[in-house]
């Protein structure tokens, strides 16, 4: 049975989330179709300028992504103090920046309008803009506008109708550093783990191949959420250092590429921080999403979720204890 998205998604518990959504049947999201012979690989240029819209608007930064042939990957962040302290004309601004519309919210923007609104039409705009609030810090609304989009876009240009995503948009709860580490590796190794790249640099349409570009060029992508460096930091980065980050995820993809080279050991200060063997980061970084349910983390961290989400038991409780510890 289906565990209510009140219970997957808790803010409180934790801001990080990774979320998947997968193809219905044998329906393309990008890549090259071999019983039709069509391309489907320029819808992948659809949903990295969707995603970036999206994060521009709404209070949700993107930590990683990969978009594979038929799903996505994103590991995103929802920042619910950035959002309080729109104000409301910010808040009606953003979300018709996504939502167009002619509604009475539309008349708030317009200066001219503005001035011919009544004190109850003004109160009304005040009650939608809570609500818009409210949207623009939700997973569920983010997905919806991504999701829906590409799905309505991918039929029209197939001249079908019908489903598009076999379901709702998986997601998992991140409630750690060694979580959040692990999750963003293991979505910047999709395109290697499934064999249509050899390198991070040709990893194309993920996160970390934007984050190598603009590092050749000393800065960081503005469409994702930053890393910590020696000479940038700030409280709203990821606290995890870029070029420690980039240097295990090289490590680790050529171990991921050859398994049975036992004699190269992966060398991280980031693994010796989070007390991970290199045995059990193997299985994390390719196995994590079948490995945990729909929330990663420490066992200290699970229990502490369980108990907020008023759970007796927990799926992934010993997955932790055996991965984590």
């Amino acid at each position: 049975m289906p565990i209510a998205r009140s219970k997957q998604i808790i803010l409180s518990q934790t801001s990080y989330y990774h979320c998947i959504s997968r193809c219905v049947r044998r329906a393309f999201l990008c890549g090259y179709d071999k019983f039709t012979g069509k391309s489907f690989e320029h819808r992948r240029n659809w949903f990295e300028k969707r995603l970036t819209k999206l994060s521009s608007a709404f209070s949700i930064d993107v930590c990683a992504y990969a978009i594979m042939h038929n799903h996505n990957h994103l590991v995103l962040h929802v920042d619910t103090e950035r959002a309080k302290q729109w104000t409301n004309m910010e808040v009606i601004q953003r979300w018709h920046s996504v939502h167009p519309n002619k509604t009475i919210t539309a008349m708030y923007i317009d200066p001219q309008q503005r001035k011919k609104l009544t004190p109850i039409q003004l109160s009304t705009i005040h009650k939608i803009t809570n609500i818009y609030r409210k949207r623009l810090i939700s997973i569920s609304y983010f997905m919806k506008a991504l999701n829906q989009y590409i799905a309505l876009r991918a039929n029209r240009e197939d001249k079908c109708s019908g489903r598009f995503w076999e379901s709702r948009f998986k997601s998992q709860a991140l409630l750690d550093e060694r979580a959040i580490v692990s999750c963003m590796i293991y979505v910047d190794l999709n395109p290697i783990r499934a064999g249509i790249a050899t390198t991070l640099e040709n990893s194309h349409y993920t996160s970390i191949k934007r984050r190598l570009t603009c590092m050749k060029l000393g800065k960081q992508p503005t469409e994702l959420k930053c890393l910590k460096t020696q000479l940038e930091s700030d409280p709203t980065f990821i606290n995890i250092d870029l070029t420690c980050y980039t240097n295990l995820l090289r490590q680790t993809a050529t171990r991921l590429k050859n398994i049975r080279l036992v004699n190269t050991k992966i060398k991280s200060s980031l693994l010796e921080q989070f007390g991970i063997d290199e045995e059990n980061w193997l299985t994390l970084t390719a196995h994590i999403e079948e490995e945990f349910s729909y929330v990663i983390g420490s066992v200290i961290s699970m229990e502490k979720y369980r108990k907020k989400i008023r759970q007796k038991k927990l799926k992934g409780i010993s997955t932790a204890l055996r991965l984590f510890q």
